[in-house]
């Protein structure tokens, strides 16, 4: 039996409930299905089907499951790369179900969590033997032979490769906003191919070439919902080889941006692997790190990531959130190279309070600050912008920091005699309603006072910056 102070998860499957126990995922098995699970189990434990991809998974003594927990992100929120990875891991499921005789019964881009930088597949009831796909109603309409082609028809196509197709054609807003408010089960318009003919942002010719690519798979597919309907059972593999492979050969890599090298500019991208030359800010968030030893970091504004590889080479599970989509991409890149304890997100500090609603207005996509919570949050050359730039309060600042740091605040504080504030003011829209009297470094410490019982002061570089710790 679930605990009193488990969350119920938003879940559309008839045959079970969703809850979040902290410390594990527990399924709820309606009992007259309790015998097929059992026996689905079975085939997941003797197939090593955990080693595929499938989320690990425990058949309790009571008949109910439990999974692995791992941390909540969704696709609108995943480097144009690592959804490409999602999109092309889950064909690769249907071919090793098949060879056990299951299938998924669903083909949508948020069955899968990542664990840092490897897709797990974590709807576990998705997984039916292949023989009862034919007597699932909704798979029955338009007469597939096999009813496979419904799923890719209705959902794979739709909802998880056209998204791809916008990535491929730069248009990454777009498929943001697919996989998110246009997502299934979301009350916006459904995904429409035609959308494909209707270019919103040119960008040259490596657009173009993106675009046409795009258009030529589209081409290639929807001929499928009609034309490949009655195609032997057995074509069904060899399709989504195909698939596969055109799919794999995009290029969905985000053009370099003004932060990609931000680093590389400041004369800040040191070797990890001499502490001994770090510049002090840098020294600073190191000697943090050692000393508070955090489990689990938030690094907000990651740029490309060298505080948040710091931080996962000092021990930590890091979440590392950049707007940018060529960072987050980059850094999403050298992590799975790595093989870095990193989750990269494509998301703005903004974004952290997002939530987003489901047909009914039900809950569907929880916000950032209810799943991304960590032992330690760094917030480095940021408070500056969010304040002086998007002219958000302080108290606004910290009320979402702390709902986020379990622990430790790791926050850089700017004056408004920085070189960059005093130099640039242009860059800051908000600087002309602020004044010594209305931001200041102990008006900081106030504000972050409220939120924890404990701060000390480390020297950053230049002298008009500010490293702060807060503790709870």
């Amino acid at each position: 039996m679930h605990s009193a102070t488990s969350t119920p998860l938003r879940g559309f499957d008839e045959h079970g409930e969703v809850h979040d126990l902290g410390h594990v995922v527990y399924r709820k098995i309606r009992d007259d299905y309790k015998p097929e699970v059992a026996k689905l189990h079975r085939t997941y434990r003797d197939a090593n089907l955990a080693s595929k991809g499938i989320v690990e998974t425990v058949l309790r003594a009571d008949g109910d499951l439990e999974h692995r927990k791992l941390l909540t992100s969704y696709p609108y929120e995943w480097p144009a790369n690592m959804y490409k990875d999602a999109v092309l891991f889950h064909l690769s499921l249907f071919g090793e179900l098949e060879r056990v005789g299951l299938s998924l019964k669903d083909a949508l881009p948020n069955n899968i969590v990542f664990d840092c930088t490897r897709p797990v597949f974590v709807d576990f009831l998705s997984l039916v033997p292949i023989k009862e796909l034919s007597g699932m109603s909704w798979l029955r309409v338009g007469g597939y032979t096999d009813p496979r082609y419904a799923i890719v028809d209705k959902m794979l196509l739709p909802y998880m490769v056209l998204p791809l197709l916008f990535m491929a054609g730069r248009q990454y807003a777009t498929a943001r906003e697919l996989l998110s408010t246009r997502s299934c089960n979301c009350p916006g318009k459904p995904p429409a191919w035609s959308e494909l003919l209707r270019p919103r942002r040119p960008g040259g010719l490596r657009w173009l070439r993106g675009h046409l690519r795009s258009l030529a798979i589209a081409a290639e597919l929807l001929p499928t919902r009609y034309g490949r309907r009655r195609m032997d059972d057995a074509a069904f593999l060899a399709f989504l080889a195909r698939l596969g492979r055109r799919l794999r050969a995009l290029d969905v890599t985000p053009p370099r941006s003004a932060y990609s090298s931000y680093y590389d500019e400041k004369k800040e991208a040191l070797s990890l692997a001499d502490p001994a030359g770090f510049l002090q800010k840098q020294m600073a968030v190191y000697d943090i790190l050692l000393a508070r030893a955090p489990g689990t970091v938030l690094d907000i504004g990651a740029n490309t990531g060298w505080y948040s590889v710091l931080a996962a080479n000092a021990g930590a599970s890091v979440i590392a959130l950049e707007e940018d989509e060529s960072c987050v991409d980059l850094l999403y890149g050298r992590a799975k190279q790595q093989g870095l304890r990193i989750l990269p997100l494509k998301a703005a500090f903004g974004d952290l309070s997002r939530e987003i609603l489901g047909s009914g207005g039900s809950l569907l996509y929880r916000a950032g600050t209810e799943r991304l919570g960590t032992d330690l949050v760094l917030v480095l050359g940021l408070l500056h912008h969010l304040v002086l730039g998007e002219g958000r309060t302080l108290d606004s600042v910290f009320e979402v920091l702390g709902r986020l740091a379990r622990k430790t605040l790791v926050l850089e504080f700017v004056g408004l005699d920085d070189e960059k504030i005093r130099d640039d003011p242009g860059f800051f829209p908000s600087l002309k309603k602020f004044s010594a009297t209305t931001y200041d470094l102990d008006m900081v410490l106030q504000a972050g006072r409220r939120h924890f019982s404990r701060v000390e002061r480390r020297a950053s570089h230049p002298s008009t910056r500010t490293i702060l710790v807060f503790d709870r």
